[in-house]
């Protein structure tokens, strides 16, 4: 059975309900899937390009130091030697790709996990559908005071991209706006609430299904 959800407008005041799909919030959470999904999220931040150079990529002069025998010192070759500060670097960083790809089902399961968690917890809000008519980020901070979501990190989740709404809210800290189709897993964990529009929702469980 799905779960039901009062529905705010944006002076904070109840306008209605809604059934949340259970297939998003209301399945049996899997800490393994929400694991690997921010695992492989963390991973793909990471750019990949620190590099160090070997001896052979070291430009220093190719004589020997020294020679071989007789000097009571280490034998060793030319200055680029992993021995000497300036020299090439043993084992160090390549460019390399830290990506970690999940299959679909691990994805929709991380995602539908994470949403799951948040209901449990009373994380989840809705709020009637709306636009402003130019950015205001006054008007979206009277919305958060009036939902009570002040100093609170919030996941704002709507059906399609709204410029004006994103500009109205991004000069506000803690607070991340996502539309449907871009809604990751970390993204709903480190959200202290996820604040979804109503027509987000069906969206979302839309969009759910299909990948």
């Amino acid at each position: 059975m799905s779960a039901s959800i009062d529905v705010m407008n944006i002076e904070g005041e109840k306008s209605g309900a809604i059934d949340l799909p259970a297939q998003l919030f209301e399945t049996n959470p899997s800490e393994y899937a929400v694991y690997r999904a921010i695992v492989a999220y963390e991973a793909h931040q990471r750019q990949g390009t620190a590099s160090t150079k070997t001896r052979s990529e070291v430009q220093r002069s190719g004589r020997k130091h020294h020679r071989q025998k007789g000097t009571g010192q280490a034998r060793r070759g030319t200055a680029a030697t992993n021995l000497l500060r300036g020299g090439g670097v043993t084992f160090g960083p390549k460019p390399r790709d830290y990506a970690s790809r999940l299959n679909k089902q691990l994805k929709k399961k991380a995602l539908s996990s994470a949403l799951s968690m948040k209901e449990k917890d009373a994380q989840v809000k809705v709020v009637e559908d709306f636009d402003f008519p130019k950015p205001s980020t006054k008007s979206f901070m009277s919305l958060l005071n009036a939902a009570g979501l002040n100093d609170q990190t919030v996941l704002f989740v709507t059906p399609k991209s709204q410029p004006t709404v994103v500009k109205s809210c991004r000069n506000i800290p803690g607070i991340v706006i996502r539309p449907v189709e871009n809604v990751s897993t970390y993204d709903v964990i480190a959200a202290d609430v996820v604040l979804l529009t109503k027509s987000a929702v069906s969206a979302l469980a839309e969009v759910h299904s299909q990948s």
